[in-house]
């Protein structure tokens, strides 16, 4: 990793970087079309990785909590998908994230949709440059 220490991480450079992070093994999400910037965000934390969850003989849905840093932009396009996709009736399943983490040449899979969108907390939107953001990701 290359950060210029005078002036701090940017956020080109936190975007730009790889994080080997072996506890979650290198989780990433893939967004719908229209939204392929969001594809660029830094994971910092996933909760919940198993590929399937089975309690009392019963498959369980699956839900996912993942911290990400992303940039004003990213944080605009995460609030209108998540927007899209939950209804006080109904949730729509047509723009589908892609949650994938292990080994890359036969990762684990899961269709998923955001659930619950939580933006950062009192923050000066003009100012910040990078906006730390937590999505709840379910199983489709």
């Amino acid at each position: 990793m290359a950060f210029n220490v005078r002036n701090g991480l940017s956020v080109q450079s936190a975007i730009d970087t790889t994080f080997l992070d072996t506890a979650h093994f290198d989780a990433e999400c893939v967004f719908p079309r229209g939204f392929d910037e969001l594809n660029k965000l830094v994971i910092s934390n996933v909760g919940g990785l198993r590929p399937f969850i089975i309690e009392d003989g019963q498959l369980k849905t699956q839900e996912f909590t993942v911290e990400a840093y992303v940039t004003n932009r990213q944080e605009l396009l995460l609030r209108s998908l998540y927007t899209a996709t939950v209804h006080p009736g109904y949730i729509d399943l047509r723009l589908p994230i892609t949650l994938m983490w292990g080994h890359e040449d036969n990762p684990t899979q899961i269709k998923c949709y955001l659930s619950k969108y939580e933006p950062p907390d009192s923050v000066d939107y003009k100012s910040a440059e990078i906006l730390d953001v937590k999505l709840t990701l379910r199983a489709i």
